[in-house]
């Protein structure tokens, strides 16, 4: 069953240890659930707020379309779908 590609970048990756994952899932939302618990329970924290928003200073994309990230619950995504999950650029 082919699943959604989930794309990680810079800092995150750093802290996962992998680049690109395949998951199965509904929604964006979800999808971010099962990428927090695949490695290190600590990055649920990065990702979401106390809430269980994603945070906002993250920038999603699906299939190219920047996503706002107070909707991801209700984005739905399905098999062949590519997520990007750009965290935050910082520099000087």
């Amino acid at each position: 069953m082919a699943g959604i590609t989930v794309m990680i970048y810079t800092t995150l990756r750093a802290r996962l240890g992998f680049s690109k994952a395949e998951l199965q899932g509904k929604t964006v939302h979800e999808l971010l659930l099962k990428l927090a618990a695949v490695k290190k329970p600590d990055v649920k924290n990065i990702l979401f707020d106390a809430a269980g928003r994603v945070k906002n200073h993250f920038v999603l994309t699906l299939n190219s379309e920047l996503l706002d990230n107070r909707k991801a619950k209700t984005i739905k995504v399905k098999a062949g779908d590519i997520l990007h999950i750009f965290p935050p650029i910082s520099g000087g």
